[in-house]
């Protein structure tokens, strides 16, 4: 098996990442992570479902708040993961604004948090520094639903809740 099929045969984590994070995001607000810090992630719009069977695979939702549509919640309960969507983290006093593709783990369109005016070199080492703290936070949360989605039982008692939240939704 050839490395593309592998990625093929796993596209379907990235998904599913991006649809608990929507979950946790509603339920808790903060999801903690390791080193005792916590990260708030508030859902911005365009996002983008998606099923893997039927007519309509694909759907975008745009708006106000398009995570707490009622169109969300219909295509939630057809059973469509959140592919792609724009979202806001924050954790203590930083916020980074960003689209995140949920198969290729693709970030566009990032906004970092910067203080004012800065030296140019200092500036690009807090950018630096800003982006490296992204990616850790990232990670960490990838690592708590992994830990989480590989838990055999475990897992079960946190889809109960995934699928308790989208019926009261």
């Amino acid at each position: 098996m050839g490395v593309l099929e592998l990625i093929q045969q796993k596209a379907f984590i990235g998904p599913e990442f991006l649809t608990w994070l929507w979950f946790r995001s509603e339920i808790e607000h903060r999801i903690p992570i390791r080193g005792g810090a916590t990260v708030e992630i508030e859902l911005l719009g365009p996002i983008v479902l998606e099923a893997q069977y039927g007519d309509a695979r694909s759907g975008t939702l745009k708006g106000e708040s398009p995570a707490t549509s009622p169109e969300a919640r219909t295509a939630l309960i057809e059973g469509k993961k959140l592919k792609k969507t724009r979202m806001r983290w924050k954790r203590d006093d930083a916020e980074w604004t960003f689209t995140l593709d949920g198969e290729t783990f693709h970030v566009s369109g990032m906004a970092v948090p910067m203080p004012g005016r800065l030296p140019f070199d200092d500036a690009i080492a807090m950018r630096m520094e800003v982006l490296a703290d992204f990616e850790r936070m990232l990670e960490a949360l990838f690592d708590v639903f992994l830990e989480l989605r590989l838990d055999a039982k475990a897992w079960p008692d946190e889809l109960e809740r995934i699928h308790e939240w989208v019926r009261e939704k």
